[in-house]
């Protein structure tokens, strides 16, 4: 209960320094807020130090560097509602509490009828009674810094397979979420590999921008790059992959886009072929893997085989006393 009432009480000063600059001193927020003036002392310490808020003091009075925000929008109600899904998908995906996500909901809610804004409010209720990561927040921070500005960050990485981390130097050209996963990206040129590689945010122990800086490739576009991909991961080169769903689950891939190359055809005994155009990565293998006998793999030969020998390596586990 301490931390949610601390986490609420941050994110109103933030909003209240926001949209009142220079108005409040360390007593005026602290007899705003109900503390001592240690407390809003530490609070605009962790706003600075911890979620990078731009916090600063000018004559005793604190306000936030506004070129740290974008200029103020207004939505319809169609575009809010789009921005509610947006983050409840967030949200859904992370299951972590996240003080931009909340601060997104509270400005949007005045665009919102208010039955909508009733469920913000419930929306609002449920996250912040989820679990903080203070470092993934401070980290994604960090990258969204140096992507916007495009400058590189030296990085502390552990790989899954890594017995340790190790430092890079990368050059942000993307930040993708991944529902599968539930965690979410950066596409980046890593110098010390010379290529681009894809690095899971939450990997990453430690990161610092430099005032180095880097230009995106002008032919470097995020949606062609995961275009043959499954997720997350590019590998290898685009293969025709070919599926046959029985007639149980048929109507559920009909109604479902699950990759923009899909063809569905519907065969007379009720069951849907599936043809793709993709990358045999382990995030489309976990796809195929999650419908069970749902789903037979036709071609290529070899997905079949790596299918079938997982298939019998999961009979064994079940089969153990």
């Amino acid at each position: 209960m301490d931390r949610l009432k601390k986490t609420e009480r941050m994110l109103r000063i933030w909003l209240l320094l926001l949209r009142n600059p220079l108005h409040f001193t360390t007593k005026d927020l602290a007899e705003k807020f109900e503390v001592n003036v240690r407390t809003i002392y530490r609070d605009l310490v962790t706003l600075g130090n911890e979620l990078m808020v731009p916090v600063y003091e000018d004559k005793a009075r604190w306000a936030i560097d506004d070129s740290y925000f974008l200029p103020p929008i207004r939505f319809t109600v169609s575009e809010a509602l789009n921005v509610f899904l947006a983050a409840r998908l967030m949200l859904g995906y992370s299951h972590r509490y996240d003080p931009n996500v909340d601060s997104t909901f509270t400005v949007i809610s005045s665009a919102l009828p208010p039955p909508l804004q009733k469920q913000v409010q419930k929306t609002l209720d449920w996250m912040r009674a989820l679990p903080k990561s203070e470092a993934y927040l401070r980290n994604l921070a960090k990258l969204a810094e140096a992507w916007m500005s495009q400058r590189r960050a030296r990085i502390t990485y552990r790989s899954l397979e890594a017995e340790k981390a190790t430092g890079r130097v990368i050059e942000p050209y993307f930040i993708e979420p991944a529902a599968a996963g539930h965690s979410s990206y950066v596409i980046a040129y890593c110098r010390r590999a010379g290529e681009v590689r894809t690095f899971k945010i939450e990997r990453i122990e430690d990161i610092q921008v430099t005032d180095e800086t880097y230009t995106i490739p002008a032919d470097f576009d995020a949606n062609k790059y995961f275009g043959s991909a499954w997720g997350v991961v590019v590998e290898g080169e685009a293969k025709t992959i070919r599926l046959r769903f029985s007639p149980v689950v048929a109507r559920i891939i009909e109604e479902t886009v699950w990759h923009p190359s899909q063809v569905l055809e519907r065969q007379k005994d009720g069951s849907v072929m599936m043809t793709l155009q993709v990358m045999d990565t382990v995030d489309l293998y976990s796809w195929i893997l999650s419908w069970g006998d749902g789903v037979e793999v036709l071609e290529p030969a070899e997905i079949r085989e790596e299918l079938l020998h997982t298939a019998k390596s999961i009979v064994k586990v079940y089969q153990k006393k």
